[in-house]
């Protein structure tokens, strides 16, 4: 018959941490190589791989406990040749995950900077349109400054003048082609006139 080996439960219990901490650390690279966690676990995948030297030093004579940690050390080997294959790849930028996050974060970034432009283009419409509100009404009441000069009347419609004015200013530059008109106010025959004109830029 047989002898019955005896078990050491002090090294089962080993067994057990060391599958567990095998367990967790895996679970702390797939979220590594997913983007989940910023920072390799250095310190923990080291803590492993001392403890599984320190049971490498253990005298193991229990023949199911032998098998056992051979198994053990087997998978732990399988994981850490995973690891280190993934880590290469991420250093070499060619890892599948890594570079959906790379060209995730550049698409963002191309998209950030399409947003700032746009938000640029519309301040900047709207501070082109606050410009010209300010350069209609300023002709405006400058006309009817000089209308009141020449015992004209006053009672005029700022937006028919606008109107006016805004016609003047889409002909003169489809006529002299530039991008700037100024309004000017004179007197002529004792009656004020206001026109739009052109303004050339000097190159």
């Amino acid at each position: 018959m047989a002898k019955v080996q005896k078990k050491d439960v002090k090294l089962n219990n080993k067994f057990e941490e060391l599958e567990r901490k095998m367990f967790l650390l895996k679970i702390q690279y797939e979220k590594y190589f997913s983007g989940l966690e910023r920072i390799e676990p250095l310190k923990e995948r080291e803590d492993l791989r001392r403890f599984v030297r320190e049971l490498m030093q253990e005298p193991i004579t229990n023949t199911m406990q032998k098998h056992k940690f051979r198994t053990l050390k087997a998978r732990y080997n399988s994981m850490e040749l995973y690891w280190q294959r993934n880590i290469t790849m991420i250093e070499r930028g060619t890892h599948p995950k890594m570079k959906f996050r790379t060209n995730r974060r550049e698409q963002q970034q191309r998209d950030a900077a399409i947003k700032r432009q746009e938000m640029a283009d519309r301040r900047k419409r709207f501070s082109d349109r606050q410009k010209q509100e300010l350069a209609y009404k300023s002709a405006f009441d400058t006309f009817i400054e000089a209308r009141n000069k020449c015992g004209q009347s006053t009672d005029l419609s700022y937006n028919a003048i606008k109107e006016s004015l805004s016609k003047q200013v889409r002909s003169i530059k489809s006529q002299y082609k530039c991008d700037r008109v100024k309004f000017r106010v004179s007197i002529e025959g004792g009656k004020a006139k206001m026109k739009a004109v052109p303004v050339r830029d000097e190159k």
